[in-house]
């Protein structure tokens, strides 16, 4: 199914960077294997992009209000941003 995703994609060099980043990254996460076939309706598979999707909700939220906060009073994140 890949395969015929990416040769559909390879018309536009963009698209392509982007499922190869997509794939890197589900295979640093371990949720694929770096070659093979591979079933996208196995229960772990949909259980960890759930999760991944709520971590990713959690993530944004807290960017969302940290952005609030510094419009409103940047002088409150000063001391908890570190240099580096």
């Amino acid at each position: 199914m890949l395969r015929e995703l990416r040769a559909r994609l390879a018309e536009d060099y963009r698209a392509d960077q982007l499922l190869q980043l997509m794939l890197d990254r589900l295979v640093a996460a371990g949720l694929l294997k770096g070659r093979g076939r591979h079933r996208t309706d196995a229960t772990h598979v949909l259980a960890a992009v759930r999760r991944l999707s709520r971590l990713e909700l959690a993530g944004e939220s807290v960017r969302a209000a940290l952005e609030e906060i510094a419009e409103a009073d940047p002088d409150w994140l000063v001391p908890l941003i570190e240099p580096e």
